[in-house]
Protein backbone atom coordinates (compact mmCIF):
# COMPACT_ATOMS: atom_id res chain seq x y z
CA UNK A 1 0.00 0.00 0.00
CA UNK A 2 2.03 3.12 -1.50
CA UNK A 3 0.92 6.59 -1.91
CA UNK A 4 2.47 9.46 -3.78
CA UNK A 5 1.12 12.84 -3.67
CA UNK A 6 2.05 15.17 -6.89
CA UNK A 7 1.78 19.26 -7.57
CA UNK A 8 0.14 18.33 -10.49
CA UNK A 9 -2.83 20.80 -12.68
CA UNK A 10 -4.61 17.21 -12.83
CA UNK A 11 -3.90 13.25 -12.55
CA UNK A 12 -3.08 13.28 -15.76
CA UNK A 13 -0.70 15.37 -15.39
CA UNK A 14 0.69 13.37 -12.37
CA UNK A 15 0.61 10.11 -14.36
CA UNK A 16 3.23 12.25 -16.38
CA UNK A 17 5.42 13.33 -13.53
CA UNK A 18 5.59 9.63 -12.36
CA UNK A 19 6.49 8.19 -15.42
CA UNK A 20 9.25 10.54 -15.98
CA UNK A 21 12.96 8.83 -16.05
CA UNK A 22 13.83 8.94 -12.61
CA UNK A 23 17.36 11.88 -13.60
CA UNK A 24 14.61 13.92 -15.44
CA UNK A 25 12.13 13.49 -12.65
CA UNK A 26 10.71 17.17 -10.84
CA UNK A 27 11.51 15.86 -7.62
CA UNK A 28 10.21 18.51 -5.87
CA UNK A 29 6.74 18.04 -7.30
CA UNK A 30 6.08 14.61 -5.53
CA UNK A 31 6.78 13.50 -2.19
CA UNK A 32 5.81 9.48 -0.94
CA UNK A 33 4.17 8.33 2.02
CA UNK A 34 6.41 5.99 4.24
CA UNK A 35 5.34 2.52 5.19
CA UNK A 36 2.94 3.27 8.33
CA UNK A 37 2.22 6.60 8.29
CA UNK A 38 -1.17 6.66 7.43
CA UNK A 39 -2.23 4.57 10.48
CA UNK A 40 0.34 7.18 12.83
CA UNK A 41 -1.12 9.97 11.35
CA UNK A 42 -4.91 8.59 11.52
CA UNK A 43 -4.17 7.74 15.36
CA UNK A 44 -3.08 11.30 16.39
CA UNK A 45 -5.97 12.92 13.65
CA UNK A 46 -7.11 14.86 16.59
CA UNK A 47 -4.18 16.48 17.74
CA UNK A 48 -3.59 17.97 13.78
CA UNK A 49 -5.33 20.59 11.79
CA UNK A 50 -6.98 19.77 8.58
CA UNK A 51 -6.87 16.26 8.57
CA UNK A 52 -9.67 15.69 7.14
CA UNK A 53 -8.78 17.08 3.96
CA UNK A 54 -5.11 14.88 4.17
CA UNK A 55 -8.03 11.81 4.25
CA UNK A 56 -9.27 12.59 1.47
CA UNK A 57 -6.19 10.93 0.12
CA UNK A 58 -6.25 7.17 -1.01
CA UNK A 59 -3.40 4.85 -0.74
CA UNK A 60 -5.94 2.40 -2.93
CA UNK A 61 -6.69 4.94 -5.51
CA UNK A 62 -6.12 8.23 -7.85
CA UNK A 63 -7.71 11.27 -6.16
CA UNK A 64 -6.84 15.20 -7.30
CA UNK A 65 -7.68 17.48 -4.89
CA UNK A 66 -8.04 21.27 -6.28
CA UNK A 67 -5.58 24.28 -5.82
CA UNK A 68 -8.08 25.90 -3.47
CA UNK A 69 -7.77 22.92 -1.06
CA UNK A 70 -3.56 22.92 -1.14
CA UNK A 71 -3.09 25.61 1.63
CA UNK A 72 -5.07 22.98 4.08
CA UNK A 73 -2.70 20.28 2.99
CA UNK A 74 0.30 22.83 3.77
CA UNK A 75 -1.54 23.35 7.51
CA UNK A 76 -1.47 19.93 7.72
CA UNK A 77 1.86 19.29 7.19
CA UNK A 78 2.73 22.38 9.61
CA UNK A 79 0.38 20.38 12.01
CA UNK A 80 2.75 17.50 11.60
CA UNK A 81 5.95 19.41 12.64
CA UNK A 82 4.64 20.86 15.48
CA UNK A 83 3.23 17.50 16.98
CA UNK A 84 6.27 15.80 16.88
CA UNK A 85 8.02 19.20 18.29
CA UNK A 86 5.56 19.12 21.39
CA UNK A 87 5.71 15.03 21.75
CA UNK A 88 9.16 14.48 21.37
CA UNK A 89 9.41 12.15 24.68
CA UNK A 90 7.18 9.64 22.55
CA UNK A 91 9.40 8.74 20.08
CA UNK A 92 10.34 5.56 21.08
CA UNK A 93 6.22 4.83 21.86
CA UNK A 94 5.86 5.71 17.63
CA UNK A 95 9.07 3.54 16.48
CA UNK A 96 7.68 0.66 18.74
CA UNK A 97 4.31 0.23 17.40
CA UNK A 98 4.60 2.08 13.53
CA UNK A 99 8.16 1.81 12.94
CA UNK A 100 8.66 5.38 12.16
CA UNK A 101 11.57 7.26 13.50
CA UNK A 102 10.41 11.41 13.86
CA UNK A 103 13.27 11.89 11.49
CA UNK A 104 11.58 9.65 9.57
CA UNK A 105 8.02 11.26 10.00
CA UNK A 106 9.66 15.09 9.91
CA UNK A 107 11.33 14.79 6.10
CA UNK A 108 7.94 13.56 5.13
CA UNK A 109 6.30 16.31 6.72
CA UNK A 110 8.79 19.03 5.25
CA UNK A 111 8.47 17.31 1.79
CA UNK A 112 4.75 17.30 1.89
CA UNK A 113 5.09 21.18 2.87
CA UNK A 114 7.32 21.91 0.30
CA UNK A 115 5.27 19.85 -2.07
CA UNK A 116 2.07 22.00 -1.66
CA UNK A 117 4.48 25.10 -2.01
CA UNK A 118 5.14 24.12 -5.48
CA UNK A 119 1.56 23.33 -6.09
CA UNK A 120 0.62 27.04 -4.78
CA UNK A 121 3.50 28.74 -7.26
CA UNK A 122 2.15 27.30 -10.35
CA UNK A 123 -1.33 27.25 -9.11
CA UNK A 124 -1.83 23.34 -9.25
CA UNK A 125 -4.17 20.78 -6.93
CA UNK A 126 -2.46 17.79 -5.69
CA UNK A 127 -2.88 14.74 -7.13
CA UNK A 128 -2.37 11.08 -5.07
CA UNK A 129 -1.70 8.39 -6.87
CA UNK A 130 -1.88 4.90 -5.23
CA UNK A 131 -1.30 1.38 -5.76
Amino acid sequence: MALDIYAAKDLNHAFEIASMDPEKRMEDHEVSEPEEIGHFLYDIRDELTNYTYYYQFDPYREIQLEADQVPAIKTFSQSIVKWLEEHGTEENRVIQQYGLSFPKIRRFADKLGHVCDVAMEHGYGLSGLGD
